[in-house]
């Protein structure tokens, strides 16, 4: 099931939504829910996806798609996490930030809106997590 919805936010992401970066959210969604192994291994298949439909550095996506993942789970781990908008929306943020800052370290590209497509990621990302659940 992870696939299809790999390959809806893929069509969805080339077409209609550019300012949100749904695979992000991909990557955070199965760390919250099952833990840092199953996010680091989620994030590796997303950056992989991507890579293949991106002219983006493909290495450098399965790192940083693992990297959300695991952390995300990661930390859930480590913190009192009950599930609500309110932590979904701040998971999704710090992943679109911490995507973001480690892209730009590595491959000293800079995306110009950082903060409005964390913003509008994480504002989405309860919806997205809801029909991803189901």
């Amino acid at each position: 099931m992870f696939f299809i919805w790999l390959i809806l936010a893929g069509l969805l992401q080339l077409t209609f939504v550019m300012d949100l970066n749904l695979f992000v959210l991909l990557a955070v969604f199965p760390g919250l829910r099952k833990g840092p192994f199953a996010g680091l291994l989620m994030g590796a298949v997303t950056g992989i996806f991507v890579g293949f439909i991106s002219a983006s550095h493909f290495a450098v996506n399965i790192a940083l798609y693992s990297l959300v993942g695991f952390l995300s789970g990661a930390v859930r781990a480590h913190i009192y996490y009950k599930e609500n908008i309110f932590m979904e929306f701040v998971f999704s943020f710090c992943g679109v930030i911490i995507f973001y800052s480690a892209y730009f370290i590595l491959t000293n590209t800079v995306k110009s809106s950082i903060f409005s497509t964390a913003l509008f990621s994480a504002a989405l990302s309860p919806l997205i997590f809801k029909i991803v659940k189901i």
